[in-house]
Parts: structure tokens; sequence; C-alpha cells
């Protein structure tokens, strides 16, 4: 070989000719799969429904890879809900559930589904452990109530606030009434906590209802026997389908707009606010199952 020569000088004119009109269609195919892709997003976007449901997705995956600790409150309440109306009942006694009568609201009701399966994880306790119920169905009545409360108390601490910032605040709290996501007003949340056979609870690293740091589900300022504790609770709920809210150790769902969205599905709840208003009154809009004689 001629070394004053270069070796594409032996190739053949046409191989080099082919590979370069390869190498061209191949461009003009991730060009032209690139503008597609780009006219697909902008189609996609500009439908409000539809960008709606990616912000939700998008909110999730955020939320399960750890970059926030909460799903935002906007995009559960845009949970689409599909009501289904089952029942509400009333709960009766079990000899592993424990009433708490000072802050529940009387009836104690649920909805039909969600009793079966409290009863199913009070059933299935380790031994030497029963389930304290703090809170179940909250009426409308009473959630008005816990609002202007929550309200009030924040406007009287912070007297230099804003009217939208002391709501904002408070929504931190409870449900405001008239923009709700569902919760105990559906009749399928429960504020639950493990406690010993003669009711005295597990330390949890907070009491029930106590709002502080320690509070969220998975405060890294727990001591690990409280984050055991919460752990067990979690596992035992969720055996029977129950999701909990990470802001409160003791919020569990299974069937609303909460539980729905932590479960990732934007169509998923079945449970809506069990009261409609009409005229200034409430009532409910689901059958309602008693058996006691007090109704």
């Amino acid at each position: 070989m001629d070394e004053n020569r270069h070796f594409s000088d032996y190739l053949d004119p046409s191989l080099i000719q082919t590979d370069n009109g390869i190498f061209l269609s191949w461009k003009l195919l991730f060009a032209f799969v690139f503008l597609m892709v780009i006219v697909f997003f902008i189609w996609y976007l500009s439908s409000s429904k539809r960008r709606r449901h990616l912000y939700f997705y998008f909110n999730y995956f955020i939320y399960r890879l750890g970059f926030r600790p909460f799903i935002s409150r906007k995009q559960i309440s845009r949970v689409h809900v599909n009501e289904d109306y089952t029942p509400l009942v009333e709960l009766i006694p079990h000899p592993r559930i424990i009433y708490n009568d000072e802050t529940m609201e009387k009836p104690y009701l649920l909805r039909k589904s969600v009793a079966k399966r409290l009863f199913s994880v009070a059933d299935n306790l380790p031994d030497g452990l029963s389930l304290k119920v703090y809170s179940t169905f909250r009426s409308k009545e009473k959630q008005n109530i816990l609002w202007k409360e929550t309200v009030n108390e924040i406007r009287k601490e912070n007297p230099n606030l804003g009217t939208a910032e002391i709501i904002n605040m408070a929504q931190y709290k409870t449900n405001d009434p008239k923009h709700t996501m569902g919760g105990h007003e559906t009749g399928a949340a429960v504020d639950v906590a493990l406690c010993t056979s003669n009711g005295e609870d597990l330390d949890f690293g907070t009491s029930y209802h106590e709002r502080n740091s320690l509070t969220k589900t998975f405060s890294k300022n727990i001591k690990k026997e409280q984050l055991d504790n919460r752990k067990l609770l979690i596992k035992l709920m969720a055996k029977e389908g129950f999701i909990n809210f990470p802001g409160e150790w003791w919020h569990f769902s299974y069937g609303d707009r909460v539980w729905s969205a932590y479960k990732g599905k934007r169509n998923g709840a079945i449970f809506d606010t069990a009261e409609k208003e009409l005229d200034g009154v409430y009532s409910f809009v689901v059958k309602t199952i008693y058996f006691s004689n007090e109704h």
C-alpha cells in the first residue's frame, strides 16, 4: 500500500455515498419524531382538562419520589368521585375496639364497607392490643363549628395576620367546609391509635390531635419506639386497604379523595360528602342505618 495515500482512497465511492444517505435518513427520522413529540405535547397541554390530569400525576410522582411530604390540597380536591351510595351504619360494640366518647360525634357512623374493614383490623390485632377510635363520621354542622373555632384561635394567636393567611393556616389543621377534600364528612375516614386492653395508648410521640413537628407520620424527630408503633399501626390498617394521611399519624381513610390521591388514582374515589345543603339545612344523601334507640 502506498504510504502517501489515505485508506479511504481505496474505498468504493458508492459505498461512502450509501452510508451518508443512511446517516442522513436517520437524522431526518429523528427530527420528524422529535417534531411529532413536540406537536403532541403542545396539543396535550392545550386542554385544561388534560393539563389538570398531567399536574395531578406530576404531583403524585413528586410525592412518591420523596421530594414533597404531601400531595397538595389543590390536587386532592380535583380527584373525581364516583359515589356508590354505600350506606352509613352506626358502629356497634366490638371487644377489641375502644370508642373515645370525648372526641367522637354521636352517633358513631361509618360507611358500611369501611366499618367492616375497621372491624377486620380489630379482629387481627396482636395479642394484648386494642384499637382506640377517636373520630369517625363528622357532620357538616360539626365541621363548620370546628372550622370557625380553628380560624378564631389562629386569629387570636396571630393578630397581625390577614384573613387569607389565617385561612391558609387553618386549612392545615382542619378542612374548610366550603372546599372539602372529603375525609370525615364522607364517613370514610377514621382517627385511630393502638392501645393496651385497658385503653392506654402506645407511645406515638404525640397525643391525638396534638399538632407540632412530631405530628407528621414519618417525622424525623421521633424516637425509634414511636416510629415502630406508627409503622405497626399503618401495617395493620393497610392490610384492610386503608391509607394513612402522612400529615397526621392517626388519620386513615378508605374510598375518599385523600385515599384515592395517595393511591395515585385521579378517578378512584367512591365516597363523597354524606350530607348536602339545601336551603341552609344539611341532609343525608346516603341511607343511614341505626342500631340503637337514641335516634
